[in-house]
């Protein structure tokens, strides 16, 4: 017991030093799984609103920080690409107990990642609008 209790306390630390101190590659996590809300729209989802899985089959998700600036970026359906390469803003909103939260916010979107550095997964929310089919939605990956 007392071995975990150390285990768990140097993980934690770690954790720690790398988020608030680290640069580059903070996490690497693979496909993402969940279900979205589609809004009701008249040109894209005339039937709507209803509930669908959804997803990034193939996709991959990259936390980056380079210095005081943060950066999630992305390689799926549509290509690789990033948040601030589609010129939102993305910042560190929350650091607690092994977790991390990075908001992406746009005139079009606004996404959440909270990172579980502890159990290796990311859990994020997108709120969509504009050219893209209006949805909310919840994800989940495993992370490298």
């Amino acid at each position: 017991m007392q071995l975990r209790v150390t285990l768990a306390a140097l993980l934690f630390s770690s954790f720690q030093a790398s988020a608030q101190t680290g640069e580059g590659v903070l996490a690497r996590c693979g496909a993402s799984s969940g279900h979205a809300y589609f809004l009701k729209h008249p040109a894209l989802n005339p039937d709507g609103p209803n509930w669908e899985k959804d997803g990034m089959a193939e996709g991959k998700i990259v936390l980056v920080r380079l210095g005081q600036e943060w950066d999630i970026q992305f390689d799926d359906a549509l290509g690789a690409y990033g948040y601030r390469q589609d010129g939102a803003e993305v910042v560190k909103l929350m650091e607690t107990d092994g977790f991390l939260t990075v908001g992406a916010f746009h005139p079009n979107y606004a996404d959440l990642y909270t990172f579980d550095f502890l159990n290796r997964e990311v859990v994020w929310t997108t709120n969509r609008q504009g050219v893209l089919a209006p949805k909310a939605g919840v994800f989940r990956a495993t992370c490298e």
